[in-house]
């Protein structure tokens, strides 16, 4: 439903002009851009308006492409560094600790690695995230309201993903839901583990990762569940368009929300919160897929609605 996120990131702007500055706030950001263009623009572009919205904010913002970087010196007192991507990311992580750095459009394994390859989590408050990947209780949740009584899940992990199995599998607990995970180690893997997974599936929930679910393999992994009368679980309104049932994600404008009240709220010590997922979040449901399926299930502001209810209940 197009008008119901383009209804949310409206009344998420507006709500930017009541953004209070902190006492501590940050005095510049530079925007250290992965790539120029699409989803990378469309947040900088709304972050740098939220901040200049904001009521008393004073913070100054500007766009860094990523290739010049090399003739930069970020090592300013009262400066933040929003890294966009994970080119940007990889190139701060890489850089000797100089200034607070919050990586953003970037998934959860991604950072995990590139934290751990360049020590970087040594420095705790200093290097963050806000992952565009969302909690798996989110995203099990996702599935129960979509699909009550559908209780077995199915996982592709590949390399980049293999270590994120104990999480899952524990969220699955929580959410009383049975957790099948099948290990691609190369694309030659693909299509038999995903055929054995959906023999034991309900539903089949994506995750982030560049050997499985590339340009090259959606297409297939998507037939192949369809066939099989499992639907699959994506993790970007672009999966929903191309075949996936449904997903839940969080649009640029919605990530821009949550690093500007982060960015208006941070300490003088510019000790930056935690790495966490994205905060806001949208719904979408792709309804031929949903009829050609013969599935009966609540519309995206209903699913939306127990989602966010859900969020506000979790500890």
């Amino acid at each position: 439903m197009a008008s119901l996120h383009s209804i949310t990131g409206l009344l998420l702007l507006l709500g930017a002009l009541c953004l209070p500055a902190g006492a501590g706030a940050i005095e510049a950001v530079t925007v250290l851009m992965s790539e120029e263009g699409g989803a990378y623009a469309e947040f900088a572009y709304h972050l740098s308006r939220l901040l200049g919205q904001a009521s008393g904010s004073k913070t100054s913002v500007r766009l860094l492409p990523l290739q010049g970087l090399k003739n930069e010196n970020l090592a300013r007192s009262g400066q933040l560094v929003v890294a966009v991507g994970t080119a940007a990311m990889q190139a701060m992580a890489n850089k000797p600790p100089a200034m607070p750095v919050l990586n953003v459009m970037i998934s959860s394994a991604a950072y995990a690695r590139s934290t751990r390859s360049a020590a970087r989590a040594l420095e705790g408050p200093h290097f963050s995230a806000i992952y565009f990947d969302q909690s798996w209780a989110r995203q099990f949740n996702l599935i129960r309201y979509a699909l009550p009584g559908r209780q077995r899940i199915g996982v592709l992990l590949g390399k980049e993903t293999a270590e994120l199995a104990g999480a899952l599998k524990a969220a699955a607990r929580e959410a009383e839901l049975s957790l099948n995970i099948e290990s691609v180690a190369d694309e030659a893997e693909l299509l038999p583990a995903l055929k054995r997974l959906l023999a034991n599936s309900d539903a089949l929930l994506a995750v982030p990762d560049s050997v499985i679910y590339n340009r090259n393999n959606i297409p297939s992994i998507l037939l192949t569940s369809y066939r099989a009368q499992v639907p699959l679980f994506g993790f970007s309104a672009s999966y929903v368009k191309a075949g996936a049932l449904a997903a839940v994600y969080s649009q640029p404008v919605q990530i821009s929300q949550q690093v500007a009240e982060i960015i208006l709220n941070l300490p003088a010590s510019g000790h930056l919160p935690p790495a966490q997922p994205p905060r806001y979040f949208s719904v979408s449901v792709n309804p031929q897929v949903q009829h050609s399926l013969a599935l009966s299930m609540d519309g995206e502001a209903e699913l939306l609605r127990k989602l966010r209810q859900s969020s506000e209940r979790a500890p």
